[in-house]
């Protein structure tokens, strides 16, 4: 699934909170998806939070919560240790309090039963590499087809 063409939901409510378009990724040890921007429809507590035990001890966070409902959707890490720095002002939404908007199926599914993993970025410039050279050798196929056919003019 090409995760792109999704939208996130809150659980209880149904409010938009992001989209496919915003993802750099997942947590997997604290069951997270990573955006990188959300709908206004996420308010930023201004209280901040220190986790005192599991993978978040000695973070310090804001929860993240759904205007419309009111119920926790996640949090965005404000200071960490080296574990999570990579994460820090990004929005972590938890995938057990979201549902996903497929839009090439309509159909809304629990965003526990996707993955959301990004390849590395050396891949992904490799298989760009290959579509551009793909596209060069039939541009330069065209080219000498144009080249080698005769126009008659009537």
């Amino acid at each position: 699934m090409d995760r792109q063409w999704m939208t996130f939901h809150c659980e209880k409510c149904n409010t938009v909170l992001g989209d496919g378009l915003s993802v750099c990724g997942e947590v997997k040890s604290i069951n997270c998806i990573v955006l990188l921007k959300v709908t206004k429809d996420i308010v930023i507590n201004d209280k901040k939070e220190t986790g005192q035990k599991g993978d978040l001890a000695h973070c310090i966070y804001s929860v993240l919560s759904c205007r419309c409902c009111r119920s926790v959707v996640g949090r965005i890490i404000v200071s960490s240790s080296a574990q999570f720095s990579n994460y820090r002002s990004l929005f972590l939404l938890q995938k057990s309090k979201i549902n996903c908007y497929l839009l090439d199926s309509t159909s809304l599914v629990k965003a526990t039963s996707m993955s959301f993993d990004v390849k590395p970025l050396v891949e992904s410039m490799k298989e760009m590499m290959l579509k551009f050279e793909t596209i060069k050798s039939r541009i330069t196929y065209v080219k000498q087809e144009l080249a080698n056919s005769t126009f008659s003019s009537c």
